[in-house]
């Protein structure tokens, strides 16, 4: 039981700050112009929804495949969520911990929203990455840790 609320708390917090960022970026942006606001001269935050996939892929499905999105997110989380409660190492907690809080961050989105809030933006010249946001880092950053702690750490006691 002790694990469970541990677990409810950093997924909380984690969510609760990819959510506050959202709604405070969301309402930000439309007061500046072209709703973009220059944080370095390689960073921006841009004002995107994302109907799609990772990067947009499939936006054109919108009306399809949001639900299919919504069920195959809602899926992994619960799947994520098992694993969770049975691991025993401390990288592959924290990494599935960011994981779930970056789904379910995400989840929200697509649930209230419709679509995913992105709003970092990497450019420099000639090179541009999608606009991503702090659910997606949450997500990326937790999958190296628990493929990190899946290859190369598996054999150690946590």
């Amino acid at each position: 039981m002790k694990k469970i609320v541990r677990y409810s708390l950093n997924l909380l917090i984690l969510v609760l700050l990819d959510q506050l960022s959202k709604t405070y970026l969301i309402s930000y942006l439309k007061t500046k112009p072209h709703f973009i606001l220059e944080i370095l001269p390689f960073l921006d935050f841009v004002y995107v929804w994302n109907y799609g996939i990772s990067f947009g892929l499939f936006k054109q499905y919108y009306q399809y495949s949001n639900y299919v999105l919504l069920f195959l997110n809602s899926f992994i989380v619960i799947y994520l969520i098992n694993m969770l409660m049975k691991s025993e190492s401390k990288l592959s907690i924290y990494g599935l911990n960011l994981i779930i809080g970056g789904a379910i961050g995400n989840l929200i989105d697509r649930i209230i929203r419709g679509a995913v809030f992105d709003f970092i933006y990497f450019n420099h010249q000639e090179f541009a990455f999608p606009a991503f946001n702090i659910a997606d880092s949450f997500i990326s950053i937790g999958a190296v840790l628990f493929i990190y702690n899946h290859f190369f750490k598996k054999n150690l006691v946590q």
